[in-house]
C-alpha cells in the first residue's frame, strides 16, 4: 500500500496506519533510529493491551520511541486514544482522571484524543481520528506542492504540531528526525551531514525561533526547505531577523482543533515582506462573521480535519469558532488580529493587543511584554502593558515616548508595569488568564 500516491478523499484506517508504520520502519522512515527497537516495543505493548483489555490507554511519555510504540499498538487495536503531556501535575491529572472515567470503548473506538488548552489554561481533548489527521495531511501535501514530507521534529509528539510531523512523513513516504531542541546545537552539523536538510521542513514556536538564531544557527536555518512557524503569534521584530538573515519562513495558522495549520504563507513571499499568515489550505474554508468597518471578522473554520468535538462530547460541528478575529486582504492573505475575547475597549475605541506589542517589542527596550485591558470607571477598560525589562531598567515614561510615533494615541497604554515573565506555556503562547492576574495584583501594589 502506497499512502503516498491517495488522494485526500481516501483515508488509512488504524490498523492501516500500523501495517505502514513497520513496513515503513524497515525503510528508514525514523532518522538515527533502531527500527526493530521500536517494533519490538510496539509488539509487547500490543500483547499488553489486549490481555488487559483496557477502556483507553493514555500516553505520557518524554521518549519519542515509547511514544510512537503506544501510539501505534492504540491505533491497530482501536482502543481510544489520550494524548497527555507528560509534565501535568495533580490539578492536571486530576482533570485527565475525570474525563477517561466517561470512556465507552465502544463508542470511542479508534478515537486519538489530542489535549488543548488554548490561551485559558483549562485543559480539553480535542477528539480526532486517522481520517481528520489525514485530510490535514493531504491538504498540506497539495498547497506545498510535494510528493513526500520529510521533517526535523523538535516539538512533543503529544502536541498536535509534534504529532502532524509524524503523521505527515509516515503517510507520504517522507522521512523524520525527532530531535530535543536542547540538543539542537550539538546536534546540527550532525542533522546536516546524514540528511538533505534542504528537502526537509522543520517546524518551530516563535521562542524555539528566537533562541535558534541568539545561538548563531540562522546559517543552518536557512538551509531548510521551510520553516514552519505557529504556535503563538511571532513579534515583528523576530520576522525582521528571521528576512535579514533569508529564513524560508512559512507563517501559518492553525489549532488542535483543525489537526494543526489551515492556512501558510509561502517562504517566497515571506521573504518579499509579507506578514500575513498566508493563504487557506485546500482542506479547509475561512469564513468571517460580524464584520466592523475594518474589515475585521470573527473567524469561522470549515475543514475536512476539524475535530469531532470536545471530549466526551461527539458533537461533529459542521464548523469551529476559535474566538479569534481576522480579515482577507484583497488577495486571499489571511491576517490574525488576535482574539475576541482579548479584544481591549477603551473610550469606545478597539485595541487588539498584538499591534501593541509589536510595537512596545520593536523598540528593543524590553526583552518581553503582553498588553490587557484592565477594568477603568472612565475609559471603561485602560490599556495596561507589563514588560520584562532587558538588562537595564526601563519605565513607562521612556517606552510611552518610544512607541508615541507608532501607535495611535488611544493604543498607547497608560499603565506600565514591569514584571519578572509574561506567563506563557511551554510552546511560548501567552496565558491570558494568568497575564490578567498578574497585571491586576501589580496595578493594585503601585
Amino acid at each position: 500500500m502506497n499512502l503516498g500516491a491517495h488522494n485526500s478523499q481516501q483515508v488509512a484506517t488504524g490498523k492501516e496506519i500500523y501495517d505502514l508504520f513497520c513496513q515503513r520502519l524497515q525503510t528508514g522512515w525514523l532518522i538515527d533510529r533502531d527500527p526493530q527497537q521500536i517494533l519490538d516495543l510496539a509488539d509487547r505493548q500490543l500483547a499488553d493491551f489486549t490481555r488487559s483489555q483496557s477502556n483507553f490507554i493514555s500516553i505520557a511519555t518524554h521518549d519519542p520511541i515509547e511514544f510512537i510504540a503506544t501510539l501505534m499498538a492504540g491505533l491497530r487495536l482501536g482502543i481510544p486514544l489520550f494524548l497527555c503531556n507528560p509534565q501535568w501535575r495533580s490539578a492536571e491529572l486530576d482533570r485527565v482522571s475525570t474525563l477517561t472515567n466517561l470512556v465507552d470503548r465502544r463508542q470511542h473506538r479508534q478515537l486519538i484524543m489530542i489535549p488543548t488548552g488554548g490561551s485559558t489554561g483549562e485543559i480539553k481533548f480535542a477528539i480526532h481520528t486517522c481520517e481528520t489527521l489525514s485530510a490535514s495531511v493531504w491538504g498540506f501535501q497539495e498547497f506545498y506542492e510535494v510528493d513526500r514530507i520529510n521533517s526535523v521534529c523538535t516539538l512533543p509528539l503529544y502536541h498536535v504540531s509534534g504529532l502532524m510531523q509524524l503523521w505527515r512523513s509516515l503517510l507520504t513516504d517522507g522521512k523524520l528526525a525527532i530531535v530535543d531542541i536542547r540538543q539542537l546545537t550539538d546536534r546540527a552539523e550532525i542533522l546536516r551531514q546524514s540528511i538533505e536538510i534542504d528537502n526537509y521542513f522543520i517546524s518551530l514556536v516563535p521562542t524555539q525561533l528566537a533562541k535558534l538564531l541568539d545561538l548563531d544557527l540562522a546559517v543552518w536555518l536557512a538551509k531548510f526547505k521551510t520553516i514552519l512557524i505557529g504556535g503563538a503569534p511571532p513579534q515583528i521584530e523576530l520576522l525582521n531577523r528571521a528576512r535579514m538573515a533569508q529564513l524560508p519562513l512559512a507563517l501559518t495558522y492553525g489549532m488542535t482543533e483543525t489537526a494543526s495549520q489551515i492556512a501558510s504563507l509561502d517562504p517566497s513571499e515571506f521573504l518579499a515582506g509579507n506578514n500575513s499568515c498566508g493563504r487557506v489550505l485546500p482542506h479547509a474554508e475561512i469564513k468571517f462573521t460580524s464584520i466592523d468597518l475594518n474589515r475585521v471578522g470573527s473567524i469561522q473554520i470549515y475543514s475536512k480535519s476539524l475535530m469531532l468535538g470536545y471530549f466526551p462530547n461527539l458533537d461533529l460541528p459542521t464548523y469551529y469558532e476559535p474566538d479569534d478575529l481576522g480579515t482577507f486582504d484583497a488577495s486571499g492573505y489571511l491576517t490574525i488580529c488576535g482574539r475576541s475575547s482579548d479584544k481591549i475597549i477603551t473610550g469606545g475605541e478597539n485595541v487588539f493587543p498584538i499591534e501593541v506589542v509589536n510595537a512596545i517589542m520593536s523598540t528593543g527596550l524590553v526583552a518581553d511584554a503582553w498588553v490587557v485591558g484592565l477594568p477603568d470607571g472612565y475609559w471603561g477598560q485602560v490599556v495596561t502593558a507589563i514588560y520584562v525589562e532587558d538588562r537595564v531598567p526601563v519605565s513607562g515614561e521612556m517606552l510611552t515616548m518610544a512607541i508615541a510615533g507608532k501607535l495611535s494615541k488611544y493604543k498607547i497604554p497608560k499603565q506600565w508595569f514591569p514584571v519578572a515573565e509574561i506567563p506563557r506555556n511551554s510552546l511560548g503562547k501567552v496565558l491570558i488568564q494568568e497575564v490578567v492576574k498578574l497585571a491586576t495584583i501589580v496595578s493594585k501594589s503601585h
